[in-house]
């Protein structure tokens, strides 16, 4: 499977009603990236960082999930790591509980956080030599995003450059030394020296990140998305490549008499990105493709992606 980049995409078709209850699932929904991006702190923003989160998912056949990277960005429209997560409970590879809530997470002393259980996606753990023990947050011990004074994020996870381009970053294994902010902090351990690739390993990382499966029921209020969307033919996440007309999604459904359709692309905002099909259609089998772009023709960010089916004014059940 090819590296996702900032124009990747991850559609997941398909999403059962908001309002219905899940029973806890224990599977696969924390990891540390087993691979980082490369390009030091540059991770093609939030959106770049996801989706890298879901093409590991993917490749362990965890890809049906919305997977979040845990990092915070700063400025006028600062996000808070905790609040792209969803609300647990998260279970890492060996189906450990990693906290049961976003309280739970964050406390010291009740999350699992570890050397033995922070595990990659594969299952694997982080070596311990040489020292890779730092992971890429931006974000202070209580999850939220620092202020918009000295860079904490790599310019917003944009920039590999060196210093005064830094990163905050957390020890996963809960160890450091002496004139860290807090060692054994997962989250607010201590500043990069820069946000090369060079000065990350150098620091005592390499560019992991926290992932996070956010799709449960509270974290999928989006503001402006319909309450239900339409099934498609398949569930599992396309990966899309880096251009536009790029392995082509098919969407298809079957109307049982004549009535008026739309099929249109929701990000995960609740905004309406683009329109597939519209108008009346006779019934029977119907298909629609979509390239991965917007209304204009443009290909659109990295991110997950809805297709919502309405017939005769009403979304599909």
């Amino acid at each position: 499977m090819k590296r996702f980049h900032a124009l990747s995409l991850a559609l997941i078709l398909g999403l059962i009603p908001l309002t219905q209850a899940q029973t806890v699932d224990s599977s696969l929904s924390f990891f540390i990236t087993s691979d980082s991006i490369g390009q030091g702190g540059n991770l093609g923003g939030l959106s770049g960082a996801d989706a890298h989160c879901q093409q590991l998912a993917a490749a362990v056949n965890k890809g049906n999930r919305v997977w979040r990277a845990y990092l915070s960005t700063q400025g006028a429209n600062a996000v808070n790591a905790r609040d792209r997560i969803g609300t647990g409970p998260w279970f890492n590879a060996n189906k450990v509980k990693i906290a049961s809530n976003l309280t739970e997470l964050h406390n010291p002393s009740t999350n699992m956080i570890s050397q033995t259980n922070g595990l990659t996606e594969k299952g694997t753990q982080i070596p311990a030599s040489p020292n890779r023990h730092d992971i890429l947050t931006g974000t202070r011990a209580n999850g939220t995003a620092y202020l918009a004074n000295a860079d904490s994020t790599c310019a917003n996870w944009t920039s590999s450059a060196a210093a005064p381009a830094r990163a905050m970053l957390g020890h996963f294994n809960r160890h450091g030394v002496a004139g860290n902010i807090d060692s054994t902090s997962w989250v607010e351990a201590h500043i990069s020296n820069g946000c090369t690739q060079a000065n990350l390993v150098a620091t005592g990382g390499s560019g992991h990140f926290y992932c996070f499966a956010a799709d449960n029921p509270t974290d999928l209020r989006f503001r402006n998305l319909p309450s239900r969307v339409g099934r498609a033919s398949d569930h599992t996440p396309y990966i899309l490549g880096a251009g536009p007309r790029q392995n082509q999604i098919v969407y298809r459904f079957v109307l049982k008499q004549e009535g008026k359709v739309e099929v249109s692309v929701f990000d995960l905002e609740g905004h309406k990105r683009a329109v597939l099909m519209t108008g009346t259609r006779k019934a029977g089998n119907q298909e629609v493709r979509w390239d991965g772009t917007d209304s204009k023709g443009s290909a659109l960010p990295a991110g997950t992606y809805f297709i919502v089916l309405k017939r005769d004014g009403q979304i599909s059940r």
